[in-house]
């Protein structure tokens, strides 16, 4: 039938214009590679109508994502960056704690990725809300380092005191204001019992619990540690915004920086982004106007 040599057909060019192998495409649909194989050479026993629909309802999106514009440059002088690269580089070092913390959007994970990407030694992690136990956090961090772990948390510990201890290493924990007070001393067990540098990256829940200058208050023995504390904002000057978004005129550098500093620099990004696709799609000029346009259209409200 038609519409089978269609979804052939359309299947075998998508996967010129990907580079998607079958068995990626596999992974995509929940087809079994053996299915879309045999689907493609013609050769499959099974309900091909029900196959050729499946593939038709994958290719709507996914041609979809081969026009996604890749926007937003990694800029190394951004300062909320040299903050972040900073704590990480002191942390590993001098095998010592540090903290990284502020604003959501401003940057944070960005530049510990690029800071992990680019140094050797570097094991990041990041927590989240059903990681919050001290035991789920070391089995996060066992399993970076490539190594089954034990059911008890003191094995746990045990064992990876004894693969780090000597090694120089960093351990990066992003979005550490998910951890119980219990998570947080066990990852600073490892700055006390291995010597490895430890970086905490979070909101700023995790910045007033490691900050408080009450005396006795039950976080005292991570803060007197952390003498580097960083904090980033969503702010930003013109010379940053020309550096990420690439731009070069003054209306789209000033409608950003305004997006930035309002909502944050990973919306501005967002914006930017499916402007720039908006524009390549109706071939119209990227402009302040699309900016604005688009700004509306997805966050509802005007900057």
């Amino acid at each position: 039938m038609q519409h089978i040599e269609d979804a052939r057909r359309d299947l075998v060019q998508f996967m010129q214009d990907s580079g998607k192998s079958q068995r990626q495409i596999s992974k995509e649909t929940g087809l079994s590679a053996t299915r879309i194989s045999q689907f493609l050479g013609g050769t499959y026993m099974g309900d091909t109508e029900e196959t050729a629909k499946e593939i038709q309802k994958y290719l709507t999106v996914a041609k979809a994502r081969l026009n996604t514009v890749q926007t937003g440059n990694f800029y190394p002088e951004l300062r909320n960056t040299k903050d972040v690269l900073f704590a990480c580089m002191y942390a590993h070092k001098h095998n010592d704690v540090a903290l990284v913390c502020g604003d959501a959007g401003a940057g944070k994970t960005t530049a510990l990725n690029y800071y992990a990407k680019n140094n050797a030694g570097v094991i990041m992690v990041t927590a989240n809300a059903c990681t919050p136990s001290a035991t789920a956090i070391l089995k996060m961090i066992c399993a970076e380092l490539g190594k089954p772990a034990p059911g008890r948390r003191d094995a746990l510990m045990n064992l990876l005191v004894e693969q780090l201890r000597g090694t120089n290493r960093l351990i990066i924990v992003d979005e550490a204001d998910h951890l119980s007070f219990s998570a947080l001393q066990a990852v600073r067990n490892l700055n006390d019992l291995a010597g490895v540098g430890i970086v905490f990256s979070g909101n700023d829940k995790i910045y007033l619990q490691m900050t408080s200058p009450r005396k006795g208050y039950e976080f005292d023995q991570i803060r007197t540690r952390i003498i580097v504390r960083k904090k980033v904002h969503n702010e930003y000057t013109v010379e940053e915004i020309k550096g990420v978004f690439g731009c070069s005129g003054e209306a789209e550098q000033a409608f950003l920086l305004k997006l930035s500093s309002a909502e944050s620099l990973r919306t501005a990004k967002k914006i930017f982004q499916l402007a720039r696709e908006a524009a390549t799609a109706a071939h119209v000029p990227f402009n302040a106007g699309l900016l604005r346009r688009t700004q509306r259209e997805f966050l509802g409200v005007d900057i």
